[in-house]
């Protein structure tokens, strides 16, 4: 009996000591699960920030790309309009008889010799005044403050040396001299001859209105639909004040050689750009700042 309540305490005592080894070992390896989780916790949180944080370097980054891309198309766009200028103040040329080479020769100067066809006269606009040094004008007309209300006097040209008729646009004229009784005496009929701007045809804006010749209404240089209405050649000339016709108008040297040129402000808005957004990134990745 006495071996028998032995082998009882015994059994017992192993028994608890192999449950306690059990719980250590269960609870050891929970703890290492544990924390383990954490780790991977901390990894997995870290990871997306760090993506973050690089793809948001491309906004400084991209912007100031485009600022030095907008340096470039500044230094283009001001070259090109010193070639246009250069063209328009070469020497004139003389006309050439095949057309076709005037598609290669916007902004050049030629000369031609002919009669004005007055009877076919259209105007074109509203459009505003282009001053300029070459034919200063300080008149109550042009000093108006709605100069902005004229129009371009487009007129076919027949050239004695072709009979070819030609588009030349004769120059500017205010609201007020619109009707062709108010400016008869600039209507020269005689032989004359001229310099003139070549000019090639014109897109329509997307908000301007569609030229309608029905109406008379002409709102931009379709030299296409023009000369199909006219009967005549798909070729235009700016005037160049040569010869100026009695009174003044209609004012010529109206050719627009300024482009469209706001490389400048986007230079300097993708360099802004760059600049806060850099700044904004360094405080708060780097220095690991507040943004506010």
């Amino acid at each position: 009996m006495k071996m028998l309540s032995a082998l009882r305490v015994m059994t017992r005592t192993l028994l608890g000591s192999d449950s306690k080894k059990l719980s250590l070992n269960v609870v050891r390896q929970n703890s290492k699960f544990t924390s383990g989780s954490v780790r991977l916790q901390k990894v997995r949180e870290k990871e997306p920030g760090e993506v973050i944080k690089w793809i948001l370097l491309v906004i400084p980054a991209g912007s100031f790309g485009l600022g030095c891309w907008q340096v470039y198309r500044l230094q283009w766009k001001l070259e090109l309009i010193d070639k246009m200028q250069s063209k328009t103040n070469s020497p004139p040329v003389d006309m050439p008889l095949d057309f076709n080479k005037l598609q290669t020769m916007e902004y050049k100067s030629v000369k031609v010799k002919g009669k004005f066809l007055h009877d076919k006269e259209i105007l074109i606009g509203p459009r505003s005044l282009v001053e300029n040094e070459v034919l200063p004008r300080t008149g109550s007309l042009v000093s108006d403050p709605k100069k902005n209300q004229g129009w371009l006097v487009v007129t076919p040209f027949k050239l004695s040396e072709t009979g070819e008729v030609i588009l030349v646009n004769r120059g500017w004229i205010p609201q007020q001299l619109r009707p062709k009784e108010k400016r008869q005496a600039s209507m020269i009929t005689d032989e004359v001859e001229l310099v003139g701007t070549v000019r090639l045809t014109e897109t329509r804006g997307p908000f301007m209105p569609k030229n309608n010749p029905v109406k008379g209404s002409w709102f931009y240089r379709d030299l296409n639909q023009m000369s199909a209405y006219l009967d005549c050649a798909p070729v235009w000339l700016d005037a160049k004040g040569n010869p100026e016709p009695p009174e003044g108008w209609p004012l010529p040297n109206q050719t627009r050689v300024n482009l469209r040129n706001e490389h400048m402000s986007y230079l300097i808005t993708w360099y802004l750009l760059s600049g806060f957004t850099a700044v904004m990134w360094h405080r708060y990745f780097i220095r690991k700042l507040p943004l506010v």
